[in-house]
């Protein structure tokens, strides 16, 4: 998307983590949300999920990111990454992008 020039952006979405992993201490499985150019590089990491995230719901997660990306073209991407044993569920839902 193309954020027009002095304005500013807000991201949510709402977020549920499932696993099958049993530890609580070692992020094997994880979910990054990121800020990616139209050139593809990485702008910024807004946050990273993991197994250790897990829990019953939804939850909702907000980023501001303010006037940093006006005027230009970029991408929220999310990436997950997983272990090759046990499983763990990334579900993303009702993102939106505000720009005000």
């Amino acid at each position: 998307m193309t954020i027009p020039s002095g304005c500013s952006v807000t991201l949510s979405f709402h977020l549920h983590v499932d696993t099958a992993e049993t530890t609580t201490s070692t992020a094997y499985d994880t979910l990054k949300a990121q800020v990616v150019s139209s050139g593809g590089t990485v702008l910024s990491t807004l946050a990273t999920y993991s197994n250790l995230n897990a829990a019953s719901g939804y939850t909702q997660r907000t980023f501001s990111l303010g006037t940093t990306y006006a005027g230009q073209t970029v991408t929220i991407k999310f990436t997950g990454v997983e272990g090759s044993t046990l499983q763990t569920s990334f579900v993303v839902d009702d993102t939106a992008l505000n720009v005000s």
